[in-house]
């Protein structure tokens, strides 16, 4: 799966989902607002505001759409702008020129005194469920999540500080553990909400509403884990053998060194015996040397007698 195509995967599921109380649709449409749309001031005479969504996803687009007509019963402008050399893919736009300040107010977004407001609205977000939506719409607006088979990584980009903020407040109360900070080597302070782990990720998707993805994450983070431990098992395996290996020769050369220095009628007979066979057998383990003694030995017996060739074989000369 191709970076970027899992997480149009996820927001295409989530973007079909439709809120069946009103709490849950004002709470679905005011985090797709505060993360996804601008605000633009206009007109000969007096101030006008107008509202724009923009997203790259066309069912992102028709859920806002579905959203605002559903909350509020108006009828925003859709707009679709193809893609062209500057922008790589078509971009969709949701246009609201009308009773622009009670929606943004009902989203709060605006204050009843007209000031802006940052943060998540607490009166929207009460509930289980609303706070649910609320996430889903930040994450709609300005979430990315990495493919399940790569190192697990989903993050939603905030407008301010505040937003931030109080977006990891909202997915700690979902029992989702998120951390608020700010992007690392920007110029301008970018704000986003980061959680990491492979099963908190999971769970994610599914408190957002995206059971199918949650599904296909799940069986990638299984699989992704397992080829890890085989991996570890497979790396340790090597290390053990090369160090296997290492200790043997290294026996093989003391056993050399003391019968260089004493000779073979120089050693004691039980010396002697494990000697013969480590030069005969520089391969086996300690297990199988001990198994082809007469009578056979443990591996820690053999491991002493070639201890006691390695001492001799360091003595001095007139010890």
């Amino acid at each position: 799966m191709a970076r970027g195509q899992f997480t149009v995967r996820v927001k295409e599921e989530l973007a079909a989902l439709r809120p069946a109380t009103p709490a849950e649709r004002r709470a679905l449409l005011a985090g797709l607002l505060r993360f996804t749309s601008t605000l633009h001031l206009g007109g000969t005479v007096g101030p006008r505001l107008t509202l724009v969504l923009a997203t790259e996803s066309g069912g992102v687009a028709r859920l806002a759409f579905w959203l605002v007509h559903a909350a509020y019963g108006l009828r925003p402008a859709f707009r679709v702008r193809s893609r062209g050399a500057l922008a790589p893919r078509a971009r969709y736009e949701v246009v609201l020129a009308e009773r622009v300040t009670r929606v943004l107010v009902g989203a709060g977004i605006l204050g009843r005194d007209g000031e802006l407001a940052t943060g998540v609205p607490a009166s929207l977000t009460r509930s289980r469920a609303a706070a649910a939506c609320y996430a889903r719409g930040a994450f709609l607006g300005r979430g990315s999540v990495t493919v399940p088979t790569r190192a697990p990584h989903l993050e939603i980009g905030a407008p301010d500080e505040r937003t931030a903020l109080g977006l990891a407040g909202l997915l700690a109360r979902l029992d989702l553990p998120a951390a608020a900070g700010a992007r690392a080597g920007v110029r301008d302070e970018t704000w986003r909400v980061v959680i990491k782990g492979g099963e908190a990720i999971g769970r994610t998707l599914a408190t957002l509403g995206a059971r199918d993805a949650y599904l296909v994450w799940e069986d990638g983070r299984i699989r992704r884990e397992v080829r890890g431990e085989a991996v570890r098992l497979a790396n340790a395996d090597q290390a053990n053998l090369r160090r296997s290996v290492a200790a043997a020769m290294a026996q093989v050369a003391a056993v050399e060194r003391a019968v260089t220095r004493l000779g073979w009628e120089g050693l004691p007979d039980e010396l002697a015996a494990v000697a013969t066979l480590r030069l005969a057998h520089p391969d086996a383990t300690l297990a199988e040397l001990g198994a082809l003694l007469d009578p056979p030995r443990s591996k820690g017996a053999v491991l002493a007698r070639l201890r006691r060739l390695a001492a001799l074989a360091e003595q001095p000369a007139d010890a």
